[in-house]
């Protein structure tokens, strides 16, 4: 019986050694949210009918390998995925090894989001965000009549990145060469012409809750439906503010599509948002507007909420906001039609 005493405890150490073990190299987080939608009149690009939508559910999960070497991954499930029924969609929104070698250069490899913005590397993480949704005028530029957005979401490849400080003052910045976007191959297993796509941030912070940035993004892309090439570049500046009882953030975005032997498509978007913070409840106004063709008059749209963003628990909000989305008569996606949209959602963050 002694014995036998002592080998429970001494397995009951040893599963409580590795558990720590664990814990101290392996750790998973994540975030979920549901939303809900409904337009408000029956005209327009909206949901008339009123419409709940899991939207996602995110595990994310660090593995401190080495005390250089981590591995990261975001594995999500959107929209309540039943594969069987083809509903749904899972995805691995990024994975890659990071090399540590200095603060100033950490070096990664695998499918990462594209550094743009104050959004796309966060544009999974609900609970980050002060809205429902993140800009579209800027971010998601296809539902306000772009042919395609500003940048990809991800990009395959390599990336170098890192930060320190001058003067004082903090900085970083990433730096990625990748694939690039595709319509004819998986863009994350191989390109569909020889040209790579790199895409660049960099940040400084002057003062404190101060960050003011720029970001760069350049492709060739080979289109299926577009003889020859289509060059792609973006530009885009971009600043956030954040004090005790208010704060403030804003880019704007100016990009061109120029395809060989046709004619260049330059477009502009540019969004501001201002909020305050009482407490549990952050009150917010974001305006929004995306110029599709500056060549063209007309065309340009403009997305105009306000809502409230409420911490119910830790880690858990409620928001709910009124959007008001309005387009010149040329606007491919609007066109022209006026119309308002009630939006709310749950996220969760853990």
């Amino acid at each position: 019986m002694r014995r036998g005493a002592v080998l429970g405890l001494v397995l009951s150490l040893a599963g409580a050694v590795a558990e720590a073990q664990l814990t101290d190299r392996i750790k998973i987080n994540g975030y979920a949210s549901v939303e809900f939608e409904k337009q408000t009149g029956d005209e327009g690009q909206g949901d008339p009918n009123g419409s709940f939508d899991a939207d996602g559910v995110d595990l994310v999960i660090n593995a401190l390998l080495t005390d250089r070497l981590r591995f990261g991954t975001d594995l999500t499930w959107e929209h309540g995925p039943a594969t069987e029924d083809g509903r749904g969609n899972v995805a691995v929104e990024y994975a890659f090894m990071e090399y540590f070698v200095r603060d100033w250069l950490k070096l990664r490899a695998g499918k990462m989001f594209v550094p743009f913005g104050l959004y796309n590397e966060i544009h999974t993480a609900k609970p980050l965000f002060v809205s429902v949704k993140e800009p579209f005028s800027t971010d998601k530029v296809d539902k306000l009549g772009s042919p395609v957005r500003f940048f990809p979401r991800w990009g395959a490849g390599l990336a170098a990145l890192g930060s320190g400080q001058l003067a004082g003052r903090d900085w970083d910045y990433t730096l990625q060469l990748s694939n690039g976007e595709s319509d004819s191959v998986n863009p994350f297993e191989e390109d569909d012409n020889g040209a790579k796509a790199i895409a660049a941030r960099l940040r400084f912070h002057p003062l404190r809750g101060l960050a003011i940035g720029l970001s760069g993004y350049h492709d060739e892309a080979s289109p299926e439906d577009v003889e020859g090439r289509v060059t792609q570049a973006s530009w885009s500046a971009h600043a956030s503010w954040e004090g005790t009882h208010a704060g403030v953030e804003g880019m704007y975005v100016w990009g061109k599509l120029d395809p060989v032997g046709s004619a260049r498509l330059p477009r502009q978007g540019l969004f501001v948002m201002v909020w305050g913070k009482f407490d549990r409840v952050r009150p917010y106004f974001r305006y929004e507007h995306h110029d599709p063709d500056t060549d063209l008059d007309d065309d340009d749209a403009t997305l105009i909420l306000g809502g409230l963003n409420v911490r119910i628990d830790e880690g858990f909000y409620f928001k709910a906001e009124l959007d008001r989305t309005t387009s010149g008569p040329l606007n491919s996606e609007i066109e022209g039609i006026a119309f308002n949209e009630f939006k709310a959602s749950l996220a969760i963050g853990f």
